[in-house]
């Protein structure tokens, strides 16, 4: 077999699974170390898996960002929530890159579960009640979700659904998606750095991350204009059950060994 032959062989499911993913995560954010990075990783391994996934979620972010630009530049409670969540957010990912080896995943993912499940809880509420109205945001609460995501995100596992849960309960859920883009850019760029200085990817991981992300772009223009169909409420839906599943196989890789 040919070396093309061999490299398509051995990422073609991974080719596969971040089109799927990019896709679903426009319209439902995905936390990335839930649910990508634990298939990614079981055709590479958890290293490279958590730098690949953090390279091209910044690359995708930042058309992302593109894409939502008039929700970011226009609605001024957006630029608000971003001045405010920016950074602590990055001073958290920063903390995440050089502290996570002193610290025990197990406990880290179970705090993930019940912060998670909690504005999960929230959000229902609000679906429940047909509030038309969104909470004015806590500074307490941007301030220590912003860091704690960071720190998470920063570290390699999976912060965005507490950040997204959050969100949801001040936010639109086309807001939620703009402004997340805008904070993933910067703690998946401190993550992948520091796994990439570490000489934990390859040179095919390099050449997978430079072919994958063209690709994703189509996929991403194609999931904005569905979620821009799609009422809020459905959206909210739909992205609770992908936290929902994303809890499940935190559980499942992390606490439940």
């Amino acid at each position: 077999m040919s070396d093309f032959g061999v490299f398509a062989h051995e990422y073609f499911f991974v080719y596969l699974w971040f089109i799927i993913t990019t896709f679903v995560n426009v319209i439902a954010p995905l936390a990335g170390a839930v649910v990508v990075n634990p298939v990614t990783a079981f055709f590479t391994d958890p290293q490279r898996a958590i730098g690949i996934s953090a390279f091209i979620f910044v690359f995708t972010g930042i058309h992302r960002v593109y894409l939502f630009r008039k929700e970011i530049l226009m609605n001024p409670k957006n630029k608000d929530v971003i001045k405010m969540f920016l950074p602590f957010s990055i001073i958290g990912a920063i903390m995440g890159g050089f502290l996570i080896s002193y610290l025990n995943i197990q406990v880290l993912a179970f705090i993930i579960v019940i912060v998670s499940l909690y504005f999960i809880y929230k959000t229902v509420v609000q679906i429940v009640g047909h509030k038309k109205e969104h909470k004015e945001p806590s500074r307490f609460g941007h301030v220590s979700v912003s860091m704690l995501s960071g720190f998470l995100q920063g570290s390699g596992m999976p912060g965005s659904d507490i950040r997204n849960n959050y969100l949801r309960t001040i936010l639109s859920e086309v807001s939620v998606r703009a402004v997340g883009s805008v904070m993933g850019i910067a703690n998946f760029f401190i993550a992948g750095i520091i796994i990439f200085l570490h000489n934990r990817l390859t040179h095919r991981d390099l050449i997978f991350i430079i072919t994958i992300v063209p690709m994703l772009i189509p996929v991403q223009i194609y999931g904005k204009m569905y979620l821009d169909s799609l009422k809020d409420v459905h959206a909210k839906l739909l992205a609770i059950s992908f936290s929902i599943l994303g809890i499940v196989l935190l559980s499942i890789k992390y606490i439940f060994v």
